[in-house]
């Protein structure tokens, strides 16, 4: 059997709407998307009326009925009794005009049928052989108790629908050649003119959201047409059965307030209370008349631009209308012109049991989205189960997915973001560390060049600067003291020394010695390089502040290299300073990685971000021609390297400037290897 309503996924939000509303379980969600079990739908069209996404759709029944319509043969429309309520601009018989001009040979009222229902309930109740009649005109009903209250099939009175009865009589007596088309508001007609118990009465099922549809596309204005009967006789009080109690009223069945011998009732949760109520044993009424609408008039495919009332009001109106000027009593004998017609049905128990979990299966369940005790579960129904265990036995039967759960997921979005917000830190450190590593990397390799060329230039000046040196010594001394030769020969001197204390900087720069490295106490080195300096005149309005760490970590440094580093960073410091302001060093170990951090910090005049880029590049200096090679930053830079470290400096103009020097803590080395290498 094709099923009657599918999911349109796209189109599904994740609502759950149609899991809350569904009275018989037939929702299962995968995915995400909540999707129609054919086998468990019951048809009651609750799902297409709730979702709010348009996402359920019904099995479409106008391509088959043009069809119909174009055979050769005679088709016939047939309309339900709430048909006078289904269009707000649209009087009843001008709706059967409009189907005449589709293309309809003959229109016939579904009230005749219920005309004919009523009777058989008449006769059902006066033999007295059922303890309780549950009625069965509303198919979703019956769909429900054969699926989910066998039990109750026994009490299910065996008497066709109002369609059915008018279909039989149509192909046992008026219409024997006819195809039929059923229009009405209800969804579930769709699935019993398939019920191979009656199939081959109905041909098509047209709800009236179809026919709507159907009449635009063909232009077909019915508001505008004159109004034209129905085919056949007038029905009589059949023509309230889509009325709530409507059947009670069409078979004559005594049933007051004051009376307990008549139940009337409609709506999802009143029409399984009652169901639930009948199986036990506790209804004492002979009726239980059931609808899943509130009455037809209130149907699935009903438009809703009338209240319901209107709609009730229209339909009762229609009751009294008479195209002959007959009375209702009058209308209802037609019945007694036609032959006798079998109106009785037969049912099919098909049970749908599902599994249900054992507690520690349902624990275990509970569980995924964090439901470890009873104040955990919340019960709030956003996934669509009155409560969190009975999500939990839909997951359990296949039929749900446990991340349906709105707390967990909230509570799962706050973790991700957590998450996110902290890997968006790491990122961005790490970007941090890759951008100070890539710069490091065009460092070292613009200092290798430098060190290839000035290693070069070194080693080829250096000895013709011994020479003149020599020479112009040998001059200096056989020249007459305080004459304009020796004074010029003083300055060759001069000079000379200067250049050979260039070329000892390239050497020093340049030089691939092999570190001499020991474990040593970083804190002694820096109290050792400040004891041979903090003596000078230069320092003494220079306040020395030292943070040394205790308990630090040895290093595995080249001692007399790292006093080179510090002495280089000091002196220019205290010349930054011009002699006057604070100089601080500190020393820590830093918590994210095995590295000793030493910092040191002046008060003098800073740096531009241009000088900052420069200041370990090979003779760059700020200091005036004469008073410095700008080597000695190049060369701290080039040590710290060598020992695996890291060196960066932080400056503003007016603010000072710090320099940070990242060393790695002394590790366990096999003998005889040095790390450094």
């Amino acid at each position: 059997m094709e099923p009657i309503v599918t999911t349109i996924e796209h189109r599904c939000k994740r609502c759950y709407l149609c899991v809350r509303r569904c009275p018989a379980k037939a929702i299962r969600v995968e995915n995400g998307q909540a999707k129609v079990m054919a086998e468990r739908c019951v048809a009651c069209g609750y799902c297409v009326r709730v979702c709010p996404q348009g996402a359920k759709q019904i099995r479409d029944g106008i391509q088959h009925t043009q069809a119909l319509l174009k055979s050769p043969g005679r088709t016939v429309a047939i309309l339900a009794p709430s048909f006078p309520a289904a269009f707000a601009a649209i009087h009843s018989l001008q709706l059967v005009a409009a189907l005449r001009r589709l293309g309809f040979d003959k229109v016939y009222e579904v009230a005749l049928g219920a005309d004919l229902v009523g009777a058989e309930y008449a006769r059902l109740a006066q033999k007295e052989i059922m303890p309780i009649i549950i009625t069965s005109p509303c198919p979703a009903i019956v769909n429900y108790i054969e699926k989910y209250r066998p039990e109750l099939l026994l009490v299910l009175a065996p008497i066709v629908s109002p369609m059915v009865a008018l279909g039989r009589l149509l192909r046992e007596q008026w219409e024997p050649d006819a195809q039929i088309v059923f229009i009405g508001p209800c969804i579930a007609k769709k699935h019993e003119a398939d019920d191979p118990k009656i199939h081959g009465i109905i041909d098509e099922v047209l709800t009236f959201e179809e026919l709507a549809r159907l009449l635009a596309q063909q232009g077909i204005a019915a508001e505008t047409l004159p109004g034209t009967p129905f085919d056949g006789p007038e029905a009589g009080v059949g023509r309230a059965f889509a009325i709530s109690g409507g059947l009670i009223d069409t078979a004559h069945i005594p049933g007051g307030t004051l009376q307990n011998h008549v139940i009337v009732t409609e709506g999802r949760d009143r029409v399984l209370e009652a169901l639930e109520k009948a199986s036990e044993g506790k209804i004492e009424a002979q009726f239980l008349d059931l609808l899943f609408c509130e009455g037809c008039i209130n149907g699935p495919q009903m438009a809703q631009e009338l209240s319901v009332f209107v709609r009730k009001d229209r339909v009762v109106h229609f009751l009294h209308h008479s195209v002959k000027e007959a009375s209702l009593e009058e209308r209802s004998t037609w019945t007694e012109t036609i032959a006798p017609l079998n109106l009785l049905r037969e049912y099919t128990r098909e049970e749908l049991a599902l599994p249900m979990p054992s507690d520690a299966e349902l624990a275990a369940i509970l569980a995924i989205t964090g439901k470890y005790t009873v104040e955990d579960e919340l019960n709030c129904g956003a996934c669509g189960y009155p409560s969190c265990r009975e999500k939990a036995v839909a997951v359990f039967q296949g039929i749900a997915e446990a991340e349906m759960c709105l707390p967990y997921l909230i509570d799962k979005l706050q973790l991700i973001k957590h998450e996110l917000t902290d890997s968006n830190e790491e990122l961005k450190r790490s970007l941090d560390t890759l951008q100070r590593t890539q710069q490091q990397l065009l460092q070292s390799e613009k200092m290798a060049s430098v060190g290839q060329l000035a290693a070069g230039v070194a080693h080829e000046l250096n000895n013709p600067l011994g020479g003149i040196l020599i020479y112009t010594s040998l001059l200096l001394e056989k020249c007459e003291k305080e004459t304009r030769q020796a004074e010029d020969l003083t300055r060759i001197v001069t000079e000379t020394e200067r250049c050979r204390k260039i070329v000892r900087g390239l050497l020093d720069f340049s030089r691939q010695t092999r570190i001499e490295a020991a474990i040593v106490d970083l804190n002694k080195i820096i109290a050792s390089t400040l004891s041979l300096v903090t003596q000078q005149s230069l320092f003494h309005n220079v306040k020395v502040v030292q943070n040394l760490a205790t308990g630090l970590p040895q290093v595995f440094v080249d001692v007399g290299q790292m006093q080179q580093v510090l002495l280089n960073i000091i002196l220019n410091a205290v010349e930054a300073m011009s002699g006057k302001g604070e100089l601080r060093i500190t020393t820590t170990l830093e918590p994210d990685g095995p590295f000793i951090r030493l910092a040191i910090r002046d008060t003098g005049t800073g740096m531009s971000p241009d000088i900052v880029d420069k200041i370990f590049e090979p003779f760059f200096t700020t200091k005036p021609r004469g008073k410095g090679t700008g080597l000695g930053l190049a060369i701290a830079y080039g040590i710290v390297q060598k020992h695996k470290g890291e060196i960066l400096v932080q400056s503003e103009v007016g603010e000072g400037s710090e320099f940070i020097i990242r060393l790695p803590i002394a590790q366990k080395m096999e003998f005889g290897v040095n790390p450094l290498d």
